[in-house]
């Protein structure tokens, strides 16, 4: 009897110690939270969000996105596009700055775009470099993986980080905001996939004035700012037509570029200034002819940092 009650304690200590050696990571870990830090001497705001099996003895793709102007701050992007449940199936992080708000209303700077940012020369792209930074300290994060992408001005933002720090992010998206930072020359040329609608007024695809407030001044057009970014990255086919349908969407490709990089764009007939298959605002048109977010992962996934 001695031996046998002796021989289940030994048991029982190994199991026990089997147990220890493999915890299960995210039992005490926070899947989502909102969180700030101090740069450039102000108070700058997050939200995080880990995917459901996240475990801390692994390592994650990273996403940022950042919002559009407005009111609405993460809350906004968060349910326009999608991305925090398409995190939970495809086990990446998301993280979501937020501009400085001013009188109820959050912007990034972006280069040209958008007051009050602008105004006040915030460095947008600095804050999310240094949240970079603490975030490897704090997450488990594959660092070849980092992405950003972004709506609107946030999307104008995604193109000024592929710009400063294209060693930093692995490859950008942007929907329905276009380049505002000049001059565009990355010392590396980083891969990205734009999303857009013919119908959109507030960021025009042909270019030009915006239904916006405060904004006084032209966009530059799709095109002309794809041209741009193509002929930076010496693509030798430019937006060649992979798919086109006057009733749906245009799918476009500049490819044969330095180190092997792309450029895709899709283009909806309907919708409008909306995320592609994602949560429109009230009263506000929206295409489901494809789903930005799950078409940006899919790119997103054939590209890491070197």
């Amino acid at each position: 009897m001695k031996k046998t009650l002796y021989i289940l304690i030994i048991l029982s200590i190994v199991a026990c110690s089997k147990q220890d050696d493999n915890p299960i990571d995210n039992q005490d870990t926070e899947l989502e939270y909102y969180d700030s830090m101090i740069f450039d001497g102000a108070e700058r705001t997050y939200f995080v969000h880990l995917p459901q099996n996240y475990n801390s003895s692994a390592s994650y793709p990273l996403i940022f996105v950042m919002h559009g102007g407005g009111s609405l701050g993460y809350q906004g992007v968060e349910a326009q596009s999608k991305l925090s449940d398409l995190s939970d199936a495809e086990n990446f992080i998301v993280v979501y700055p937020e501009g400085l708000e001013q009188l109820g209303f959050r912007t990034w700077n972006a280069g040209d775009c958008c007051p009050s940012a602008t105004l006040l020369g915030t460095d947008d792209v600095g804050f999310i470099n240094s949240l970079l930074e603490k975030l490897k300290l704090e997450l488990s994060i594959n660092q070849k993986k980092v992405y950003a992408t972004g709506f609107s001005n946030g999307g104008q933002l995604a193109y000024k980080l592929a710009n400063r720090y294209p060693n930093k992010f692995a490859a950008v998206s942007a929907v329905a905001g276009v380049l505002q930072d000049f001059p565009f020359n990355p010392v590396r040329k980083v891969p990205l996939i734009h999303f857009h609608s013919y119908q959109d007024s507030t960021a025009p695809y042909f270019g030009g004035f915006s239904d916006a407030p405060l904004i006084t001044f032209a966009f530059p057009s799709v095109d002309s700012t794809l041209l741009l970014i193509a002929n930076n990255y010496n693509c030798n086919l430019m937006k060649q037509t992979i798919f086109s349908d006057s009733n749906t969407y245009d799918f476009f490709r500049y490819s044969d570029c330095d180190n092997n990089v792309q450029i895709e764009l899709y283009v909806s007939q309907d919708g409008g200034h909306t995320w592609p298959g994602g949560q429109a605002f009230a009263n506000m048109p929206i295409t489901n002819h494809f789903n930005a977010s799950s078409l940006m992962w899919e790119f997103f996934q054939n590209y890491e940092l070197p």
